[in-house]
């Protein structure tokens, strides 16, 4: 019965898959272009290339390989330990004239470095190979999951268009039909979400070994990220059953709307159509999964917490729509004639 969806749900996936292989190519190709680039001992050797330098390797009891730089002249030590697939831990110790006017905390993917000055003498500390935080890898796949869901967000709105007033069904209920459909359509966009994440990973691993992190609040993304693309599938669902003979428009118009109520509650209520702008902007974009998205913002000591309001009000807010638009097209679809 839904063999039609599903040959739509397959290529849209063909197509996020020969995307997705382009920019896995393109990571080989700058693999293989910074392959020199890409050795630590190399790069630290680069880093303390300086006359004086004295290298000295050792093997820790544990295990770890060590390897200390010194330059007595320059008053600048680097010591490397290398854990292996735990990754390495590099302490860099020299003048605080080659320091940055405040202290570095920053973790871009798997490397946490953090810079820190006592009186005359900077300190960096860079770890690698850590961690990975789930969220960097959910914001990009719920940014495919949200164009899937939002190309495949019209397949009862299909049926209706183009049909006579009055048209023989087919045969099975206009209930069962709807959340096969349905559910084909959320089957494809979470396949999006995973086949974006395993790229991803596919890219990291071509430079490092990421191990990712599902803890706190990166489990948070990752539930947050199942919700919000299904959240606003529903939506679009639900406005295309509505506005059937014009569903192309209301998928077009779609980001671009959301974009712009967002925007519009940004304006500070100075006078008085600012402030009715603002509130008509603010109560229209409660309709909105996107609205009860939290942003992520770093925090002091290098990791990224949650802005705004509770989770747990936001995830059930995103489920609550899920149903409740999913329920509304389908009350739709049941109403009309053909």
């Amino acid at each position: 019965m839904n063999y039609v969806e599903w040959l739509r749900v397959r290529n849209c996936l063909r197509i996020l898959l020969i995307v997705l292989a382009i920019f896995v190519v393109i990571a080989i190709a700058l693999r293989i272009t910074v392959n020199r680039y890409m050795s630590s001992e190399a790069w630290i050797a680069h880093m303390a290339m300086r006359n004086g330098a004295k290298e000295t390797q050792t093997v820790l009891p544990d295990g770890t390989k060590r390897m200390i730089v010194e330059d007595p002249a320059d008053s600048t030590r680097i010591v490397v330990d290398d854990h292996g697939y735990a990754g390495r831990h590099v302490v860099i110790t020299e003048p605080s004239n080659r320091a940055h006017d405040e202290h570095d905390n920053v973790a871009v993917g798997s490397v946490h470095v953090v810079e820190s000055r006592n009186g005359s003498m900077k300190t960096t500390v860079i770890d690698t190979d850590g961690s990975v935080p789930m969220i960097y890898y959910m914001g990009l796949a719920d940014f495919v999951a949200l164009m899937v869901a939002t190309f495949l967000a019209a397949p009862l709105a299909r049926e209706i268009d183009g049909h006579l007033d009055v048209a023989l069904t087919r045969p099975c209920s206009r209930v069962r039909y709807a959340l096969g459909v349905m559910g084909a359509d959320v089957a494809a966009i979470l396949a999006a979400s995973v086949l974006t994440i395993v790229a991803l990973y596919c890219c990291q691993l071509l430079f490092e070994s990421p191990r990712l992190d599902f803890s706190g609040i990166n489990a948070r993304a990752v539930a947050m990220g199942v919700a919000v693309p299904l959240a606003w599938y529903a939506m679009l669902c639900a406005a295309t059953t509505w506005f059937a003979r014009s569903f192309g428009a209301v998928l077009g118009l779609s980001w671009p709307i959301a974009l712009v109520i967002g925007a519009l509650t940004l304006i500070q209520p100075g006078n008085l159509v600012a402030l009715v702008i603002h509130d008509v902007a603010w109560a229209i974009s409660r309709l909105d999964p996107l609205t009860y998205v939290s942003t992520a913002m770093p925090t002091s000591d290098g990791t990224v917490s949650y802005a705004g309001a509770d989770f747990a009000l936001r995830i059930s807010v995103e489920a609550c729509m899920f149903v409740a638009y999913g329920a509304l097209a389908v009350w739709r679809w049941q109403r009309v004639e053909a």
